[in-house]
């Protein structure tokens, strides 16, 4: 869902036709805050990155192009880049 069909729908809500707002706001969550699933094993290795204040996302993505790493072919790096952004996206899934 875009922002301009949520308006549409939120202005459907607002002259009296029934939506459910909380539809829309997940509708919108799926479309622009997807989770980023991580082991445990993964996220904690990347929020030790995130909380070191002489770490940034080039060192983390040096670090990750070298050797064997616990994201190489398992995260895309759009994924990465978002959670490095936004980790509250990160879901744990040791599946």
């Amino acid at each position: 869902m875009t922002f301009e069909e949520a308006e549409n729908e939120i202005i459907k809500i607002i002259v009296g036709e029934q939506y459910n707002v909380l539809d829309i706001l997940n509708k919108l969550e799926a479309t622009y805050a997807p989770k980023i699933k991580m082991t445990s094993e993964q996220k904690e290795e990347f929020v030790a990155f995130l909380n070191s204040p002489d770490d940034n996302f080039e060192n983390f993505w040096f670090c990750l192009g070298s050797g064997d790493s616990l994201y190489k072919n398992k995260i895309s790096e759009e994924d990465l880049m978002r959670a490095w952004l936004h980790p509250e996206l990160i879901e744990v899934s040791d599946e």
